[in-house]
């Protein structure tokens, strides 16, 4: 298995790139994005050194989470996601003891990589929360349209694309991460959409002939699901 072009943009987004040698926050000599084998201060790269050093020390990472799949099975978000974290901490073993914890616990100890020489750092708990995020999120699907033979025809939603609520006070349901989306329908309600808004659609999952919409996290950490599509009538489009 192998880090996404999505997984590949986010690792680069959360290190940064630098072609001048710097001490990170360890105090270790660092260069590109995140390298450090035999990097030495005073030393300066291309960008296109930069990226060779990224597909390198990938391969490290991917190595990692690779060796836990048949525990697992990861989706690709999992892995990418995990990729990131190895990418930055170095190993995962830590994090699933070595295969123990279950998917919960893992997204749920994923927080708690937060500390540089024992120090709670803020872009290192902005970077866990994101690596999270994109751990408990589904898998990308696209949706296809339903039968001809159902009232409603549904849209083809798309992750990554922005629609817009054609309906009034449209409701948001959590779930917890560790629960099958099959929970949607029965799903606590944390709050409501007003008719207009626009949604970033991060990931759809069918449940019955209704179409759901991942919207990402709340500020609780909380996932965000709105029904799109009932399968008779579309409430996002």
């Amino acid at each position: 298995m192998k880090t996404s072009p999505n997984g590949i943009d986010r690792i680069k987004q959360l290190e940064g790139c630098r072609l001048n040698a710097y001490r990170c926050a360890a105090g270790v000599p660092t260069i590109g994005y995140g390298h450090t084998a035999g990097v030495k201060m005073g030393q300066s790269i291309t960008q296109e050194q930069a990226d060779a050093f990224l597909r390198e020390d990938l391969v490290k990472s991917e190595r990692e989470v690779e060796k836990y799949d048949g525990v697992y099975h990861w989706n690709q978000n999992q892995f990418d996601a995990l990729t990131s974290f190895a990418y930055n901490i170095g190993s995962i073993d830590s994090l699933t003891a070595c295969g123990k914890r279950s998917v919960a616990e893992i997204a749920e100890q994923m927080l708690r990589y937060n500390r540089a020489n024992g120090k709670e750092l803020d872009g290192l708990t902005k970077r866990r929360m994101a690596e999270r995020e994109l751990f408990i999120m589904p898998a990308p699907q696209s949706v296809q349209a339903a039968s001809a033979e159902q009232t409603h025809v549904q849209l083809n939603y798309r992750p990554g694309k922005t629609y817009r609520v054609e309906a009034d006070g449209l409701r948001i349901r959590t779930k917890r991460a560790s629960q099958s989306t099959l929970a949607l329908p029965s799903a606590a309600v944390i709050g409501h959409i007003a008719r207009g808004s626009r949604i970033k659609n991060l990931a759809t999952a069918r449940v019955g002939d209704a179409i759901w919409m991942y919207a990402g996290l709340d500020q609780s950490n909380r996932e965000q699901w709105i029904c799109a599509d009932t399968g008779k009538k579309a409430y996002i489009v």
